[in-house]
């Protein structure tokens, strides 16, 4: 009997998707909110099959694009993987953010109260949101930048406890059942200076006029507010994080979301920003701050995060961009810019130390730069080519890679484990990596320059174990000659070392016959 043509089409897709060397994982039902999985430390579909967090930032996507320009930007970021898009709903990110029209001249709030949405904003909003959704994709939906919700100066502040709550529930009612998920905050802590005007590479507006740091002020009671409303007009549980800045201030806590917020139930995943720097102490002088995350050492705060209580996912909401400049100083005579490898080490490095997942980001995207509209996203930001062109810079399309690898294997078993490391695992960007399945089926080490690594096979099961060398760059894993003993020490060495040649290596237990790393399970 001849299938229905239902079926039919069912089974070619299913087939094309195989025949690309991509993990098969059910399609996520948007219609539904993710959750956490079972033991804290993973995110998952609607249906229980893990939801790998592969997100993009295009923060000015409501605001600066077209419903053409939103499509062909969110058609790119499918076909390359993607399964996140971190948006900010509400205009401009800094200044008069809700004060600035979007390409179609509408302001998101009638004389900027929030109680009082301007529709035709707000359908411009519907619109790509759905779009994303025809694409298969999430969008991580900040309601408002901190910067008009805590960081700016009073006078641009227009949030409080009630409006909050208010807005939190309208926009949750409106974007039920979309497939959103909340991001609170926006490039700031809630706990932060009363009077520090964000202008930010600017100037420094962070010190009172007797030269004394400006009160710390909490402005978690809104934030409460703001979660409760989303929670309610989304119909009674909706998944919700928060995107902390990089940086604190004197006698607040390091920028960690779980130090923040640990005793919050709405708090469903901890999020960090490791930050575009090496060295932030212009950025923190700048602001008044006295702590910063060295982004190279990304995967510390991770793990220190993956290891809090209550568990909790965590995910690197902010790494550094790629094409963006290191330690930001339009000053300086010459400008280093973050490479692909560079964004491809911030994401072994966090996937490794446990995230349930990755964000990439490019500088040139999320503030959708086109020099024919003469904008820029402040002075001096050194933007240096189109965000259509910057569409095809070669890390964006090396994060699948990382997504496709983890999804391979056994996922909601995965543990970071150092201790496979026989000796100095290095530090910074030359850190290796490790982790593993909890019973020992697999484990992957992430060597940055391609450099002999020694691995206790003890932590493996089975009693022979095949190994692979996975390329980041391209996706394509090889075979390490054949099965060899699972027991004491050996030694490995990458096909390549030096800068910018970064390897996984992957090791199977052979009785469990995996697949190739990276392909369908």
């Amino acid at each position: 009997m001849p299938w229905p043509r239902t079926q039919m089409i069912v089974v070619a897709l299913v087939a094309a998707f195989l025949s690309f060397g991509m993990p098969a994982i059910a399609v996520d039902d948007l219609s539904r909110p993710i959750r956490v999985s079972p033991d804290g430390h993973f995110l998952v579909q609607p249906d229980g099959e893990p939801f790998f967090w592969l997100a993009d930032t295009a923060w000015k996507l409501f605001y600066r694009l077209s419903r053409e320009e939103a499509d062909e930007y969110l058609n790119d970021r499918a076909a390359k993987g993607f399964t996140v898009i971190q948006a900010v709903a509400t205009g401009e990110l800094y200044g008069d953010g809700l004060r600035r029209p979007n390409r179609y001249g509408q302001m998101p709030f009638i004389d900027t109260d929030p109680t009082r949405p301007n529709i035709p904003y707000w359908e411009h909003v519907d619109w790509i949101i759905e779009d994303a959704a025809r694409h298969g994709l999430r969008v991580a939906l900040l309601p408002v930048w901190g910067f008009s919700f805590v960081s700016g100066p009073p006078s641009e502040r227009v949030f409080d406890e009630s409006n909050a709550e208010f807005y939190g529930r309208w926009i949750g009612a409106r974007y039920r059942g979309k497939g959103v998920i909340w991001v609170l905050g926006g490039d700031v802590n809630p706990l932060w200076p009363d009077a520090l005007n964000l202008k930010i590479f600017q100037t420094n507006d962070a010190q009172a006029q007797d030269g004394r740091p400006s009160p710390i002020k909490d402005f978690r009671p809104v934030y409460d507010a703001m979660a409760k409303g989303i929670e309610a007009g989304n119909g009674g549980y909706a998944f919700i994080t928060y995107h902390i800045t990089s940086l604190s201030f004197s006698g607040t806590a390091h920028p960690r979301t779980s130090l923040y917020f640990h005793d919050r139930a709405w708090l469903d995943m901890n999020m960090l920003q490791s930050s575009h720097f090496i060295d932030q102490s212009p950025h923190l002088r700048r602001l008044g701050a006295d702590f910063g995350w060295n982004s190279t050492y990304n995967y510390e705060p991770i793990g220190d995060e993956y290891r809090s209580l209550p568990v909790r996912p965590v995910v690197d909401g902010e790494p550094h961009y790629e094409d963006h400049p290191i330690d930001f100083d339009p000053n300086a005579s010459k400008i280093a810019y973050w490479r692909a490898y560079d964004v491809r080490n911030a994401a072994y490095h966090a996937l490794f130390a446990g995230a349930a997942g990755h964000t990439y980001g490019s500088f040139n995207i999320w503030d959708f730069y086109q020099p024919d509209r003469g904008e820029q996203a402040a002075p001096g930001r050194l933007i240096r080519q189109p965000w259509q062109q910057a569409l095809q810079a070669p890390g964006a399309g090396q994060m699948q890679y990382a997504k496709n690898l983890l999804l391979s294997r056994p996922y909601f078993s995965r543990i970071p484990d150092q201790t496979l490391i026989v000796g100095d695992p290095g530090e910074g960007q030359q850190h290796i990596g490790a982790t593993r399945d909890k019973d020992g089926s697999y484990a992957m080490l992430y060597l940055p320059q391609g450099q002999s690594v020694a691995v206790d096979l003890s932590k493996m099961t089975g009693s022979r174990v095949i190994g692979w060398w996975f390329d980041p760059r391209t996706g394509i894993a090889k075979k390490i000659g054949d099965a060899f003993p699972a027991s004491g020490q050996r030694s490995f060495t990458a096909p390549t070392q030096g800068k910018n040649q970064d390897w996984i290596l992957v090791l199977d237990d052979e009785g469990k016959g995996f697949a190739v790393p990276g392909t369908a399970r």
